[in-house]
């Protein structure tokens, strides 16, 4: 027994080294992250950097890519108002082009074009040449955002994405090269947890916690648990980031030992923003509903109302009204009538949360967290949404009595210390 025993945890070790050597050991190049090509490679005013956030989930309808009439459309705006800088044959030899400090980019080139996202795309035509990191570099491109609507700019880029000969949609799967950079980082820090298809079978994701949820997500599946949007949809990148960023709060097993502030998946918040992003664009890769969107639709959060003893008693009936005490208990800890016999959608056990431990809250322990949490559910648990059956004023008031719970835990101890 003692020399399984001694086996079990050499493994452990082991399989817990290979992890920390993938999360935090791995730094992908500079060079290829932060969209500084080799400058004998880089032409023109085309830099390989990520959308931000707020461009990250607009992509173009698949049909537009192929959509003859929107070609078309494309091709007369191209003309009147690009091809003076980027040239009748998007080459970025425009007469106005060729006198700019800071030539626009050669539409004519495969490899360079297969870098560029919709998304990052939809960003440039947007902004132009007013945001970083081209605005440092002396782009001239004017900002077309308020010039022309949103069609409009799909409709040009799926025109000058002809130049490069490619004649189907601009995405991940067609090309490749968009999400090389989010590949390798996925390759090195996300494989030992979420596999290498992003099914969640990774080699150490079963030892995080043993026959039991939480386990590594599913990318693959529509269900993920931490999101800002309404039940049953896909989370935004934006909710992706907030993830990555901030980590999964969590008591695990013995491989979570070490992993600061109780989380089963750590936090990458020391990882560049735009590795962060890249990565995400590679996850969301092994989706394609991301891509069928066409609206999307996120849950508000109001601003916090001041908390008064009106609304703890409010909070404190709806907790029990809401049937909220048979997992949490009745003093919130995790111990209700219900909690031994919870399962996840995989059909593992699953703890009810301890509410008085907030700082393991796994969407966070902000009176907005909260709220977003019980708005929202978290899919593929026994967490049920709310949105449905309680106003926004009643959800704050539970918010707060769930706050009040772990407030009253510390008054407790500190009355049965004195």
């Amino acid at each position: 027994m003692t020399a399984m025993r001694a086996k079990t945890l050499t493994v452990a070790a082991t399989a817990l080294l290979a992890l920390i050597v993938g999360l935090w050991a791995f730094r992908p190049p500079a060079s290829r992250a932060n969209g500084d090509k080799d400058h004998d490679k880089e032409k023109g005013g085309h830099a390989h950097v990520p959308a931000p956030l707020e461009y990250a989930d607009i992509h173009v309808p698949l049909s537009v890519w192929t959509d003859h009439a929107m070609i078309a459309r494309g091709k007369g705006i191209y003309t009147t108002r690009c091809a003076v800088c980027h040239g009748d044959q998007g080459d970025g030899k425009g007469p106005a082009g060729m006198a700019l400090p800071l030539k626009p980019p050669d539409f004519r080139d495969e490899d360079g074009v297969a870098e560029m996202r919709d998304n990052y795309w939809f960003w440039r035509v947007s902004e132009g040449g007013q945001v970083e990191p081209f605005k440092g570099k002396g782009s001239a491109m004017p900002p077309w955002k308020g010039e022309l609507s949103v069609e409009d700019r799909w409709a040009v880029m799926a025109y000058q994405h002809t130049y490069s000969g490619h004649n189907g949609p601009h995405v991940p799967w067609e090309h490749p090269g968009s999400i090389a950079v989010g590949r390798d980082i996925y390759a090195m820090a996300c494989v030992p947890c979420h596999g290498v298809v992003g099914k969640g079978d990774g080699s150490v994701g079963p030892m995080l916690a043993p026959r039991r949820a939480p386990q590594p997500r599913d990318f693959t599946n529509s269900e993920f648990k931490f999101r800002s949007t309404p039940s049953g949809q896909l989370p935004t990148t934006a909710d992706l980031f907030r993830t990555l960023t901030e980590g999964v709060r969590s008591e695990g097993g013995p491989m979570t030992i070490g992993l600061r502030g109780h989380r089963i998946m750590p936090s990458f918040q020391h990882m560049p923003v735009a590795q962060r992003l890249e990565v995400l664009e590679y996850v969301k890769s092994f989706n394609r509903t991301f891509w069928d969107r066409q609206e999307i639709k996120v849950v508000t959060v109001p601003t916090p109302p001041a908390m008064t003893p009106d609304r703890l008693a409010g909070g404190k009936k709806l907790y029990a009204d809401a049937e909220c005490l048979a997992c949490h208990g009745e003093r919130g800890r995790g111990d209700g009538p219900s909690a031994p016999t919870l399962k996840d959608n995989r059909g593992l056990p699953i703890a009810a949360t301890n509410l008085t431990r907030p700082e393991r809250f796994k969407n966070g322990a902000r009176p907005e967290d909260i709220y977003r949490t019980l708005v929202t559910g978290l899919a593929g648990t026994p967490m049920p949404s709310y949105a449905d059956s309680l106003e926004p004023d009643q959800v704050w008031d539970l918010v707060y009595y769930v706050l009040s719970l772990s407030q009253d835990q510390g008054r407790t101890a500190g009355t049965a210390a004195r």
